[in-house]
């Protein structure tokens, strides 16, 4: 399972004890994370135009780690008995039998086995229905904070080679050190989250969530432009089948190039399928035009998002040309229709009649700029504009100068692409922010190679071949 979540945070820091499980999921823990952020910094001209800072982003990664990764009770580890004992010291200095643990796998995620295709599931969704444009675009860098191992399956050694590994990325950040985070930084990320794959425990695990062999996510990637902001988590055992990890940042605010608004997408292989995930926070507003400028926003995100890939060419260039892509964030769409009406519906919860008349919704029936795109049914209330902690819209009690906001579905999440199924599509009631919190829990299908078909294969093409003599016109001898 995978999930995907988005929230414009309004610039505001979290306490290091915002509790974000509702908005991960946490009852039914997926294998992927992606969350993305909008305005993780005000959008003040010094942020905008300045150095980023990185403040905020440690002060979410260290909550989003603590979520992920903390463990309520003692966990009890199944023995192994099929493995002899280990001689080691006992309290007394002297050698003794040691029982060597380990930790039962769950189940990761659906697959289909090479060469067979991947189902195409078509949810119940609102959809649209024609081809994307294959554009051109920017590059980008990659800052990712893992180190895949060799792996070694049935006799056959695996070695990821990718343009995304790190002997290019070492090469990129000495040619852009200014786009770079601190390979300090990727350093001490290595050895804290170090495979727990061999190792020897304890019957039980302490409750530390410092400890090594607590941390089942690890982050494998993350990049800032400015406010937007997007980061990855996967299961440890997960991560040495993830490849190929490129970013790719579009700023389209200000002089139609500044990050105070645009995208930050990765694209990665998962096994043999190609993800791509687009984080973006689009023009704001509910003027007349500010339809189509995000629209236009859209138009050239898809346009100038590039993955550079030097040593693969054959790798995804662009967001179409994955084979399953998720788009997400503030994306800003409005409701077409009055405050006072709109504020109606939401009272008696016709979410039917107000999605009618949201521009979004119409963009996907109408195949506007998001052709092929599909959204999950929405059954919760317009994520903006909240009086921050607090359930009410602003505008309900009219202050004193005080700008009234029509609510509407400004945070959204959607997906193209075969083999992807909804699970869940939800909003959390966390108050910190005027945006709520939205997330999006699915099951995927990735391609996977079987190394015995592979073997089989190797085997046909290897078998003797007799000689065969010409002698006269009809006629052969063996």
């Amino acid at each position: 399972m995978m999930t995907i979540g988005t929230w414009n945070v309004a610039g505001r820091l979290p306490n290091e004890d915002l509790e974000i499980d509702e908005w991960l999921c946490m009852d039914q823990p997926a294998d992927i994370y992606i969350l993305g952020f909008q305005e993780v910094v005000p959008l003040s001209a010094g942020n905008v135009l300045g150095a980023e800072t990185r403040r905020p982003i440690l002060k979410w990664e260290a909550i989003i780690r603590k979520a992920l990764n903390k463990t309520p009770e003692r966990v009890a580890l199944h023995k192994s008995y099929s493995a002899p004992t280990s001689p080691l010291l006992n309290n007394n200095g002297d050698l003794g039998p040691t029982k060597i643990i380990s930790v039962p796998e769950t189940k990761v995620i659906n697959i289909l086995n090479w060469p067979e295709k991947a189902l195409d599931l078509k949810p119940k969704v609102v959809s649209s229905g024609a081809k994307l444009r294959r554009v051109l675009s920017s590059t980008a860098r990659v800052s990712s904070d893992w180190l895949a191992p060799q792996e070694t399956s049935g006799g056959l050694k695996r070695v990821h080679h990718s343009s995304g590994d790190l002997g290019l990325l070492w090469t990129e950040q000495q040619e852009r050190t200014d786009m770079v985070d601190s390979l300090d930084d990727v350093k001490e990320q290595v050895l804290e989250e170090e495979d727990d794959f061999f190792e020897v425990e304890h019957e039980t695990l302490p409750l530390d969530d410092h400890v090594n062999s607590n941390h089942r996510y690890v982050r494998i990637v993350s990049k800032q432009m400015v406010g937007i902001y997007i980061s990855v988590w996967v299961r440890k055992r997960l991560r040495r089948h993830i490849n190929n990890l490129k970013v790719s940042p579009v700023g389209v605010g200000l002089m139609g190039y500044m990050g105070n608004k645009g995208s930050v997408s990765i694209s990665m292989s998962l096994y043999q399928t190609r993800l791509c995930f687009v984080c973006s926070h689009l023009t704001s507003g509910h003027k007349f035009g500010d339809e189509e400028r995000r629209n236009s926003n859209v138009s050239e995100i898809l346009k100038r998002t590039r993955f550079s890939s030097v040593l693969d060419p054959d790798q995804p260039q662009t967001i179409p040309s994955h084979d399953q892509i998720f788009w997400f964030g503030d994306l800003n769409y409005r409701i077409n229709k009055q405050d006072d009406e709109v504020r109606k519906l939401i009272a008696i919860k016709k979410w039917d009649e107000l999605l009618n008349s949201d521009q979004l919704c119409k963009e996907l029936r109408r195949g506007g700029v998001f052709y092929e795109w599909n959204e999950g049914a929405i059954d919760f209330p317009p994520t903006y504009k909240y009086e921050v902690n607090s359930d009410r819209y602003v505008g309900e009690n009219p202050k004193e100068g005080e700008k009234r906001r029509t609510p509407a579905w400004c945070d959204r999440i959607l997906w193209m692409g075969k083999g992807i199924r909804q699970l869940c599509y939800n909003q959390a009631a966390i108050k910190m922010s005027d945006h709520r919190p939205v997330s999006s829990v699915f099951a995927i299908e990735v391609e996977v190679f079987d190394p015995r078909k592979l073997r089989r294969a190797l085997n046909l093409t290897s078998a003797a071949v007799h000689p065969v003599i010409m002698l006269d016109e009809g006629e052969l001898e063996l």
